[in-house]
């Protein structure tokens, strides 16, 4: 028998509200799971409700699933996790530059507390956690201003778990999941549950201190650190070397000329 028959002849294990509740710190988070819904930020933000309680929403399939800049989230049923988290923030929406950046370290945290594979997640600029170069998770944050100083923040996180290369065809670029890192069928209820934990830990830090308290820990994560990278951004490419992030959480590129430019947003790969 191969080692990848084996994999796929591991037991189904379905999300469990109850399981997932049990773990977490905050017990008054309600958490729905749903076996199929359009994508689970939408049905949170069908469902934002008066009390600004945290809310969660989980589900077995997506049959909308959304990433970053429009594309599709691919999501095969009972393999991954697709989480959305409501969180109310006490700030500015102009003081939430740099959020995904730290939700980012959050997912990367809750892997590494579950998993382990420490040394090799990374963060790849602006919302993706990697391995290796390959896609493993991203991230997706929808903002609405309330009052002056108050936002709901609708935080959708894509983590690819026990997914398998039968899914390739579907996916436009190069991935990994977690089973396919450790050769193990992962628990996703218990992931889900440290995910949870673990981003309203960063978010209330956040809340309270801002992005600075978290740039030694993004440097450590950053996989484009000192390396020869180009960057798309409003349709124009720029080369350069990758130098980290400003307080703000805009990419810095240092260019041929020595010369520093800033990024709030675009696409980054590595150059060849």
């Amino acid at each position: 028998m191969t080692e990848q028959s084996y994999l796929l002849e591991e037991p189904l294990i379905l999300l469990n509200d109850k399981k997932i509740k049990k773990l977490l710190q905050d017990k008054s988070i309600r958490v729905d799971v749903l076996e199929s819904v359009g994508s689970t930020s939408d049905y949170l933000k069908k469902n934002i409700s008066f009390d600004k309680k945290m809310r969660v929403c989980l589900a077995e399939f997506q049959t909308q699933g959304k990433g970053r800049m429009n594309r599709v989230w691919h999501s095969p049923f009972g393999q991954n996790i697709y989480l959305s988290l409501l969180y109310s923030i006490q700030k500015d929406i102009c003081e939430l530059s740099g959020l995904s950046l730290v939700v980012g370290l959050a997912v990367c945290q809750a892997i590494e507390n579950i998993i382990g594979l420490n040394d090799q997640i990374l963060l790849k600029w602006p919302n993706d956690v990697v391995v290796n170069g390959l896609k493993m998770a991203g991230i997706l944050i929808e903002i609405q201003a309330v009052s002056k100083r108050l936002c709901d923040l609708v935080i959708g996180i894509g983590v690819n778990v026990n997914m398998q290369a039968a899914e390739e065809a579907h996916i436009d670029q190069a991935w990994t999941s977690l089973q396919q890192l450790t050769h193990q069928y992962q628990d996703r209820n218990q992931l889900s549950a440290e995910i949870i934990n673990q981003v309203i830990a960063y978010l209330n830090k956040f809340s309270a201190t801002g992005l600075n308290p978290f740039m030694d820990e993004w440097k450590q994560k950053d996989s484009w650190l000192g390396k020869s990278i180009q960057l798309l951004c409003d349709g124009i490419t720029y080369s350069g070397i990758g130098v980290g992030i400003n307080a703000q959480g805009h990419y810095l590129l240092m260019q041929s000329d020595k010369r520093i430019r800033t990024f709030l947003s675009g696409n980054t790969t590595t150059v060849k």
